[in-house]
C-alpha cells in the first residue's frame, strides 16, 4: 500500500491502476464510436485532451477555493472541466455533443470502477469507523490518511499499529459501479434518443455517490449534514431532471400529427 501521493515514487499501484482506468475508457469508447460509425481517431484525440483539461480545471478550482490537496483533485471538477473540453471539441469538429457524451458515458463509468481499486490501495477515499459487527472494516497502516486522522482525533495512540477498522468505501463503490455497468450495458443506447444513456449513467452514479458520502470520512459537512460532494450531487441531479424534461418535450414536438 502507498498511503501518500508524492514525487519520490514514480511507479505505484495507484499510478498503474490509474493508467489501466484510462485505457479501459479508451478501449470501450473506441468500440462505442465504431458502433455509431464515428471515426475512432476522435476518441484517440479526446481521451488525452479531456484528461489534461479535467486535471487542469480541477487544479484551478482548488486554487480558487484555496483548497490545498496536493495533486489530489475532486472527481466532479475533473469531469466538469473534461466535459467543457468535449463540448469545445464537438463544436470544432462539428460533431453532435450529446452523441459524444453517449460514446463516453459508460466507458468513463468503467474507468471510475477500475480507478477506485487504486484509491483503495492508496488509502484515499477512506470510510468512517465501523461501528457494528455486521461489516468487517479495513485497518490502514501508520502513515495512511485514515491512521493520521484517527491520531489527530485522539481515537488511537500515535504508536498504534494500525488505524481503527473503517468502511472500505472505494471497494463498495467499485462493486456498485460494476453492478450498474452490467445493467446499463444491456441498454440498446444507439436506438434510444440521443443523450438518454448519458442521463441514465449520470443520474445513477449521482445517487450512488450521494449515499456513499455518508460512509466516507475524508469530507466534512458544510451545510447541515451534507458535504460539498453531496451538494454537487443535488445540483447535478436537478440538472439531469431538467435535461430529461427538455428531452421529453422535444420528443413530443417531433411526433407526427395525425
Amino acid at each position: 500500500m502507498y498511503p501518500h501521493f508524492d514525487s519520490t515514487t514514480w511507479v505505484t499501484p495507484f499510478g498503474l491502476i490509474f493508467l489501466a482506468a484510462i485505457f479501459t475508457a479508451w478501449f470501450f469508447a473506441r468500440r462505442n464510436a465504431r458502433a455509431i460509425s464515428l471515426d475512432p481517431s476522435h476518441v484517440d484525440l479526446l481521451i488525452p485532451i479531456t484528461i489534461i483539461a479535467g486535471v487542469a480545471g480541477a487544479t484551478v478550482v482548488a486554487m480558487l477555493l484555496s483548497v490545498d490537496e496536493g495533486i489530489r483533485v475532486r472527481l466532479f471538477s475533473v469531469i466538469g472541466a473534461g466535459t467543457i473540453a468535449l463540448l469545445v471539441y464537438s463544436r470544432i469538429a462539428r460533431l453532435p455533443f450529446a452523441r459524444l457524451l453517449d460514446v463516453f458515458a459508460l466507458p468513463v463509468l468503467a474507468a471510475l470502477m477500475v480507478h477506485r481499486i487504486g484509491c483503495f490501495l492508496a488509502g484515499c477515499c477512506w470510510g468512517d469507523v465501523v461501528s457494528n459487527g455486521f461489516v468487517r472494516g479495513i485497518e490502514y497502516p501508520p502513515g495512511s490518511f485514515a491512521y493520521e486522522q484517527h491520531v489527530d482525533k485522539g481515537l488511537i495512540d500515535p504508536g498504534a499499529l494500525s488505524s481503527l477498522p473503517v468502511h472500505a468505501v472505494p471497494l463498495y463503490e467499485a462493486a456498485l459501479l460494476l453492478a450498474l455497468l452490467l445493467v446499463l450495458s444491456r441498454v440498446s443506447w444507439r436506438r434510444l434518443a440521443t443523450g438518454t444513456i448519458t442521463i441514465l449513467t449520470v443520474s445513477s452514479y449521482v445517487l450512488i455517490r450521494f449515499f456513499l458520502e455518508y460512509l466516507r470520512a475524508d469530507s466534512e459537512a458544510v451545510l447541515g449534514n451534507l458535504t460539498v460532494i453531496q451538494l454537487q450531487c443535488i445540483v447535478l441531479m436537478f440538472g439531469v431532471l431538467l435535461l430529461s424534461r427538455e428531452r421529453l418535450l422535444l420528443l413530443r414536438t417531433r411526433r407526427p400529427s395525425r
